[in-house]
C-alpha cells in the first residue's frame, strides 16, 4: 500500500524533535508520556541565567573565588543549554525542509521509504516495539537504540492501523 506525501508542518516538527530528544527513553519504555522538551530546557536556561547574574553580581563586588568559581559553573551551564536549544531549533528547521516528493509503501516486511525517486530504504516491521500515536505523529518506535525510527502523520493513522490489521503484522499500536 501506498501512502500520500506529506511534508512536515512546524506542529509535527517539534513534536519530533521532542520525541527525538525522548528516544532513549522511549526505547526503553516506549509507553512513557511525550514531555515538551524545549519548553523545559528555555525554563532550566532562564533560571542559570538568573543565578549566573546573581552571582556575578556578588562574586565580582565582593571578588571572592568561590562566587566567581560559581559563576563560572553556572556560565558553562547557560552555554550547555543554549547549544542545546539552537540545536533543537536546526532540527525542527531540517524536519520542516525535507522533501515532499518522498513515496512511503508499506508491505508485509516493513515499510520502504523512497526520495526524489532516487534514495530508498527499507524498515522492517520487526525492528520496531511499539507504535505510539501522538499529536500529530505516528512514531514507530525501534526496539534498540541503534535502529532508526518511523514517523507518518497523523493523517494516515487510520490506513496504516487498517495495513497493520489485515495483514497480521505483530506490532502493537499504542
Amino acid at each position: 500500500m501506498e501512502l500520500e506525501s506529506i511534508g512536515f508542518t512546524k506542529e509535527r516538527a517539534k513534536e519530533m524533535v521532542n520525541v527525538a530528544y525522548l528516544m532513549r527513553k522511549l526505547v526503553k519504555k516506549p509507553k512513557r508520556p511525550l514531555e515538551n522538551v524545549r519548553l523545559r530546557t528555555t525554563v532550566i536556561l532562564i533560571l542559570i541565567i538568573a543565578v549566573l547574574a546573581f552571582l556575578m553580581f556578588f562574586g565580582l563586588a565582593w571578588r571572592d573565588p568561590l562566587f566567581i568559581f560559581g559563576a563560572g559553573l553556572y556560565l558553562a551551564a547557560t552555554l550547555i543549554y543554549s547549544r542545546r536549544i539552537l540545536h533543537m531549533i536546526k532540527m525542527e528547521k531540517n524536519y520542516l525542509s525535507l522533501s515532499r516528493d518522498r513515496k512511503t509503501v508499506l508491505d508485509e516486511e516493513g515499510v520502504s521509504l523512497t526520495v526524489n525517486g532516487e534514495s530508498s530504504m527499507k524498515f522492517y516491521w520487526n525492528t520496531f516495539s511499539v507504535m505510539r500515536v501522538f499529536e500529530h505523529n505516528i512514531v514507530c518506535i525501534p526496539k534498540d537504540i541503534k535502529n532508526l525510527s518511523m514517523s507518518f502523520p497523523i493523517e494516515d493513522l487510520e490506513k496504516i492501523s487498517q495495513y497493520i490489521e489485515e495483514h497480521n503484522i505483530d506490532l502493537e499500536i499504542c
